[in-house]
């Protein structure tokens, strides 16, 4: 087994003990982030959670970066059976650790292959079959948000747990994505409001497929890639329900029991 081989497996143990996470031993820390994104991939070949539906960004806005002390997007995968429609219902102590994110969600009309060169937030909308509201379901395992180290971070999948998805937006190629707002519903709370510009969704969904196509991955079509978070990360309780509104769109729906 070779030391990348060792990272991923190091992490897919502390997920399997139930672990609290925590940052990569220094023998086993990637030297950089090329290495970080292939134990990525061994440990998403690995996890026993079946094959990648689509990826994810992390930390795609400010509000998000500052929370773990990272300056920078990371990227990460979702695999095909954690995508759900809403509403779904999901079951707290299934979840070691969790939080929600509020997002855009994209799916892709065309395969994307690494010959095709580099995509920007105008030339990939040629690309993009879809835009909906979506919650991320992730799992820091308790993580102490002052001591996050990306490369392990990224190692961990980007800590996503699924996606669910509120139906598509329609004719979203006529929208202004920078002047629709959204709009969090937790509970009977005040609602909480947030534009979409914030996450920058078409160049955050960009940088993602350009990282991975440099990388030499293919991306199939009709994967779903989540462009990141405009609302810092939540923990729910028993018992909440959340909304996420896109507008007067579209939204999506989510139960904790």
């Amino acid at each position: 087994m070779d030391k990348l081989e060792q990272t991923a497996q190091f992490m897919l143990d502390q997920h399997n003990a139930k672990l609290n996470f925590q940052n990569l031993p220094e023998a086993l820390m990637p030297s950089d982030f090329d290495e970080a994104y292939k134990a990525q991939q061994i440990f998403q070949k690995n996890s026993g959670r079946g094959e990648l539906g689509g990826f994810k960004i992390a930390l795609a806005s400010k509000i998000q970066q500052e929370l773990c002390g990272i300056d920078h997007p990371i990227a990460g995968g979702i695999f095909a059976n954690e995508i759900k429609n809403s509403p779904s219902t999901f079951e707290l102590s299934d979840f070691h650790g969790l939080g929600l994110e509020f997002e855009i969600a994209a799916t892709l009309s065309d395969d994307l292959k690494p010959n095709m060169g580099s995509f920007n937030k105008d030339n990939i909308r040629k690309y993009v079959k879809s835009l909906s509201p979506a919650f991320e379901l992730i799992i820091d395992r308790e993580a102490d948000y002052s001591n996050i180290n990306p490369l392990t971070m990224i190692t961990d999948n980007a800590w996503c747990s699924g996606i669910v998805l509120g139906k598509e937006l329609p004719n979203w190629e006529q929208l202004d994505l920078d002047v629709i707002k959204s709009q969090l519903l937790w509970n009977n709370e005040p609602p909480q409001n947030a534009m979409i510009r914030d996450a920058n969704p078409l160049e955050s969904l960009s940088w993602v497929i350009n990282l991975l196509l440099s990388h030499g991955r293919a991306i199939p079509k009709n994967s779903v890639i989540i462009t990141g978070s405009v609302i810092k990360t939540r923990a729910p309780h028993k018992g909440d329900t959340v909304i996420y509104k896109v507008g007067d769109l579209s939204e999506v729906e989510i139960k904790i029991i």
